[in-house]
């Protein structure tokens, strides 16, 4: 038999659509792949980006964010901070109350007890006269009439003539027993106040006597049996010596 005659068989391949299938499997997850690092490298990048940023912001600050010039970067809250009043120093732990009603009247008792605290007068003299005079104010007002201002210029010259070489205190009390219970203190202080600046008016500037002026609301000891001072007078004034 002659080799000429001999039949080769040919190998049998794959369909050309398996073959087409097979590769564009192998191309897309190639491109997943891709996909995939090309993703990470950019969250690599972005996380590297933003330490460095903040690093910057940090060491800006000394470590402070925001407390020196990146205020509007730093954290800021929703909820406002609440402050409160405290005395500090006034409120010894053994002594702190915490029923508000309790510590209120504390308060109020150590103020009273300061403003009943006692001290000397200061007023000294050797010579204090007393003159009543007869001023007399509107119910409830302090304002001085013609009558009134002609008996203080009166009593201005007197003390100019007696109190020439001497160097005297003037010292103006008011009354105000016809205003209301209410007004009496107030009312007094006011027509004891423009008793002594009528009284100032009168002299000259050269003439520095001290003049001083006070309300004793209704009057109380000095309208009394002992006091210097009559049911119905409005005006006193006091001239004191000093004693050096």
């Amino acid at each position: 038999m002659s080799r000429s005659n001999r039949l080769t068989e040919k190998k049998t391949g794959a369909p050309g659509y398996i073959v087409t299938f097979s590769d564009m499997i192998t191309l897309l997850l190639t491109f997943f792949v891709m996909l995939l690092s090309m993703a990470e490298t950019q969250v690599e990048k972005h996380k590297f980006e933003v330490g460095i940023n903040s690093f910057r912001r940090a060491i800006a600050d000394m470590g402070l964010s925001g407390l020196l010039i990146n205020r509007s970067m730093s954290s800021t809250f929703n909820h406002p901070k609440v402050y409160y009043r405290v005395d500090a120093g006034q409120d010894e732990p053994e002594d702190r109350s915490i029923d508000a009603q309790t510590e209120m009247l504390r308060r109020v008792l150590m103020d009273i007890e300061q403003m009943m605290t006692i001290s000397p007068s200061q007023i000294t003299a050797a010579q204090k006269t007393a003159f009543s005079t007869q001023i007399r104010f509107a119910a409830g007002r302090w304002e001085l009439d013609s009558a009134g201002r002609n008996e203080l210029k009166k009593w201005v010259e007197q003390f100019k003539v007696h109190f020439s070489d001497q160097q005297p205190a003037l010292y103006v009390l008011a009354l105000a027993q016809d205003a209301p219970p209410s007004q009496q203190w107030p009312v007094s202080a006011r027509r004891g106040q423009a008793v002594a600046d009528f009284i100032r008016a009168q002299f000259p500037d050269d003439v520095n006597w001290p003049i001083y002026c006070w309300g004793a609301g209704p009057g109380g000891d000095w309208t009394g049996h002992s006091g210097p001072a009559n049911p119905e007078t409005q005006i006193l004034i006091t001239v004191l010596i000093d004693s050096k």
